[in-house]
């Protein structure tokens, strides 16, 4: 088990960086994608953020006029004193967190935020070398499960975490999702004018749907399901994933694919040039052009795939018990809501969607009625699967 942890956490961690920060160089002023709800999101202190790699400085943060208010963080000395160190993924996302997360607690609690870039294969090194520099840690929720096998990770006490109403598939052992993202099926609204694709059934149907098709080409973030959703599965019926089944469903549709997309933004933007008419694609990416006048775009969340980040404790953190308090800030409604007004990916907390105005609503991926349609992964399965369903996938595509 060890060493197949080990290839599943380098695969992940490669995997993860390589699509996140390929969205998030596409969409440099993602706060913009809620331009209609940006007026309304809280102004926050500005946190210093070092440079990937760089030492650490503990820079504390400043106060603001009109600042979020979190029931149970009236005390400013209540960690002061205390520096947190706290990783996300850079660029528009770790912009969002900032403003809507670290600057907040450090301002209700005393305790001084420092950030760095995540980089899963520098924890281990951290935890393993027992120099372990880093308090909270951003990782794709793929990565928990394999990440606790090896023992990296320290388990979360829920006694200080309250995930009363954190959707329950974000709660694990080892970490907690706390933002959702969302990968659905795109297409041009001028090439379906009358009748525009609304599931993978139809995406398979060259006939009734012709067009030129783009698909990506890693099997953990949503072909697999998408073709045993095309062959006639119900959502509800996914896992455990019948492997031969699904690979059946993809030998229909692979002479029918002209592009392998590799990168988050990749997909939005052969929609956007006419390369494709229809595509699998990041939705958040999809909204974001929509929001900046592309009246050809369109997409549906049925039968999308939800993915989510969580938030874990590196094994041999000296800062555990402010960690857990970090976390269970992050996942309260104000907070969540707070982010989702500046950043279209989905709250972990169901009450985040109380107070948040419909049009915002509307384009979350966790949203009550987007949810619903869509199916999340079960990250147990891919844990234990993942190596062998990749390297098949991997020589299908190229075969």
């Amino acid at each position: 088990m060890p060493d197949r942890s080990d290839a599943l956490l380098r695969f992940f961690s490669q995997q993860h960086r390589l699509r996140r920060r390929a969205f998030l160089g596409g969409v440099l002023a993602a706060t913009t994608l809620a331009a209609c709800r940006q007026s309304q999101a809280t102004p926050t202190p500005s946190v210093t953020t070092p440079t990937a790699g760089a030492a650490a400085t503990p820079t504390p943060a400043t106060a603001a006029s009109g600042e979020l208010t979190v029931p149970g963080y009236d005390d400013p000395n209540r960690w002061k004193g205390r520096t947190l160190v706290v990783t996300s993924w850079g660029g528009a996302l770790q912009d969002a967190l900032r403003k809507a997360i670290y600057q907040p607690f450090a301002r209700l609690t005393g305790c001084q935020i420092v950030e760095d870039t995540t980089d899963e294969a520098k924890l281990r090194t951290m935890v393993e070398s027992g120099n372990v520099q880093w308090d909270v840690v951003d990782v794709g929720t793929e990565s928990v499960i394999p990440m606790g096998r090896l023992n990296l990770l320290e388990p979360l006490d829920y006694s200080k975490i309250d995930t009363k109403d954190i959707f329950p598939e974000l709660v694990l052992e080892h970490g907690v999702g706390y933002y959702y993202y969302s990968t659905c099926l795109g297409y041009r609204k001028d090439k379906f004018p009358n009748k525009p694709p609304n599931s993978w059934a139809d995406f398979w149907d060259v006939q009734g749907f012709p067009g030129v098709r783009a698909f990506q080409k890693y099997a953990q973030w949503g072909p697999i399901e998408a073709a045993l959703l095309a062959d006639g599965v119900p959502i509800d019926q996914l896992y455990p994933l019948d492997i031969d089944r699904a690979f059946r469903s993809l030998d229909r549709i692979k002479p029918h694919i002209t592009v392998w997309w590799e990168s988050g933004a990749q997909p939005a933007q052969l929609l956007t040039d006419g390369e494709v008419d229809l595509t699998d694609a990041w939705i958040a990416r999809i909204q974001f052009l929509i929001e900046q006048g592309n009246t050809q775009l369109g997409y549906t969340w049925n039968q999308g795939r939800l993915s989510s980040d969580s938030l874990v404790i590196p094994r041999g953190s000296k800062n555990v018990d402010v960690a857990h308090d970090f976390i269970n800030f992050a996942l309260r409604p104000e907070v969540q809501r707070a982010f989702a007004m500046i950043y279209p990916d989905g709250p972990a907390n169901q009450r985040a969607f109380e107070a948040l105005p419909p049009d915002g609503v509307a384009v979350l991926p966790s949203a009550p009625e987007n949810k619903k349609l869509q199916v999340y992964p079960d990250y147990q399965w891919w844990a234990d699967h993942l190596d062998e369903v990749v390297q098949r996938f991997n020589a299908w595509v190229t075969s």
